[in-house]
């Protein structure tokens, strides 16, 4: 297992909080979709589906900010990593009304070439 200094762990929490933010994360959902996307139900459910895993992303990626500033950290450390723990909660919001977007969507073909194109080609 790798073991993280606090500070280490402060740096990594904001870094990826901040990716979560930028929608670099986004790939996570993308890679799944190009593994598993004949499996997939047409339509807004695998739309849906996708975009749990962007929530579950974006879950695990607050789970570890809280981790990096509950730890034993102190001083800047303390500081990056409860600001990684508010980016990566704005993340999640962001990731949360994407969910709930693919579902009051009159449109469901707006969800994927809108959100995918720009997020992971923008």
């Amino acid at each position: 297992m790798l073991t993280l200094t606090p500070q280490a762990r402060a740096i990594a929490a904001f870094t990826l909080a901040v990716a979560l933010l930028t929608g670099q994360l986004n790939r996570i959902a993308w890679a799944t979709l190009l593994v598993i996307g004949d499996v997939l139900p047409a339509g807004r459910a695998g739309q849906f589906l996708i975009s749990l895993v962007l929530v579950a992303v974006a879950a695990v990626t607050v789970a570890f900010a809280l981790n990096a500033s509950r730890g034993p950290v102190d001083g800047w450390a303390l500081h990056l990593a409860q600001a990684a723990v508010v980016v990566a909660a704005v993340g999640l919001g962001i990731a949360a009304l994407a969910a709930v977007g693919t579902l009051v969507d009159a449109n469901p073909s707006n969800f994927p070439v809108s959100l995918f194109n720009s997020s992971f080609f923008g």
